[in-house]
């Protein structure tokens, strides 16, 4: 096992932009650390790094105290599991597992002892003589992780190696996975572009923007204090609901005017945000998680904390509904740029869309009016120049 230790790391290739950007990142020994984010953030970049499928430009990259910016991949004593497993078709699934093994010319009687080890231990022992196409694609991806289990490496590198599978295997994977890394206590880093993947499985999230690193912190915290808006709008699904409002102080209590609606705030959320309570007169930026809605009937509370919406959409999940709304106010901007669909500048619509997730038993149509409670100690501010926290 060992640390993996990130100091000022760019990545730069030819004519072309920074794909890493100066990144200073401690993996601690045995961690589990998930590097998240949207496409083209930097995140497989930076494992390709420690795997040294890729140069770096800049800094250095150390695995326990040695540096290896300039160490051959086949010296550096880790495992990688890719997205597409890399079986080999004409091999059965004990020699897969033992490829590795072979080629580093370990004794037969000791190969034959790990592969069944990794094969017990990632419920194989009876596919052991299969080849890999009499496999599901679950299993498939057991064989990939247990070719990199023998070799009992420092560090194991997994690029989104989910991402293939179906929603319920996914489910079981994951928690297939997470088992299996407290199992051996080693040194993990996973990447992977799905944010529900990061929340549930990693010690630690980092949290990736074009190519420079955000927030990494449990994942938890990056959902109860992010850093900043990105990562507000990242973490959590669906996505926190982001509008521009006025705030106005009256004595000891503050309201956030929107698209004619008006919003007393919990004296809780001025707790945890006390800059809001100088930003009289001026516009802030207001999250309120879907999560943190609640239909009237439901949960008590004042007049001045209820917003009447028109349903645009309701999708019924079984357990929750998601009632989609539009709020009549430009979509919120961070010095300019929007701050959302920033991928997809196209998608954005007039007006605000806004999301709330209420529970399953109520029924709501399209076109209905609804009334909906809002959880305002769990709401967020932020700052419309900065996008930081106004704390």
């Amino acid at each position: 096992m060992a640390a993996v230790t990130f100091t000022n790391i760019t990545k730069r290739y030819k004519d072309g932009p920074k794909a890493v950007d100066d990144l200073n990142l401690q993996i601690a020994d045995g961690e589990f650390m998930v590097l998240v984010g949207p496409s083209g953030c930097g995140k497989s970049t930076a494992l390709r790094m420690i795997a040294g499928l890729e140069e770096i430009s800049d800094g250095t990259l150390a695995i326990g105290e040695r540096v290896v910016n300039d160490v051959p991949p086949g010296d550096r004593d880790i495992a990688m599991v890719f997205q597409n497993y890399a079986l080999y078709p004409h091999m059965t699934v004990r020699q897969n597992i033992g490829f590795a093994l072979e080629v580093a010319k370990v004794k037969k009687d000791e190969i034959n002892r790990r592969v069944d080890d990794a094969a017990e231990m990632l419920g194989l022992t009876e596919y052991l003589d299969r080849l890999p196409k009499a496999l599901s694609g679950g299993q498939r991806q057991r064989v990939a992780m247990g070719r990199a289990i023998v070799r009992s490496p420092q560090v194991f590198l997994m690029d989104e190696p989910l991402s293939n599978l179906d929603a319920k295997l996914r489910v079981q994977m994951r928690s297939d996975i997470i088992q299996l890394q407290a199992r051996l206590g080693t040194t993990m880093v996973y990447v992977t572009h799905d944010q529900v993947e990061a929340m549930t499985m990693g010690h630690r999230v980092a949290v990736m923007r074009k190519g420079v690193l955000q927030q990494v912190a449990p994942p938890q915290e990056l959902y109860l204090r992010p850093a900043n808006l990105f990562v507000a709008a990242f973490i959590g699904s669906p996505a926190m609901n982001l509008v521009t409002a006025d705030v106005t102080v009256e004595g000891d209590d503050v309201f956030c005017s929107f698209g004619g609606h008006r919003l007393r705030i919990s004296p809780k959320a001025l707790d945890r945000y006390p800059g809001l309570r100088g930003r009289h007169g001026t516009k802030v930026i207001l999250g309120i998680r879907p999560e943190h809605f609640a239909m009237e009937e439901d949960l008590e509370l004042p007049a001045d904390q209820v917003l009447t919406f028109r349903c645009e959409l309701a999708e019924a999940m079984g357990a929750e509904v998601h009632i989609h709304a539009v709020i009549d106010v430009a979509p919120p901007t961070v010095d300019g740029a929007p701050t959302t669909a920033e991928d997809d500048p196209e998608a954005l619509v007039t007006g605000t869309k806004v999301i709330a997730r209420v529970d399953g038993i109520h029924t709501v149509a399209m076109g209905q009016d609804v009334r909906l409670a809002v959880k305002t100690h769990l709401t967020h501010f932020f700052d419309p120049t900065s996008g930081e926290p106004l704390r």
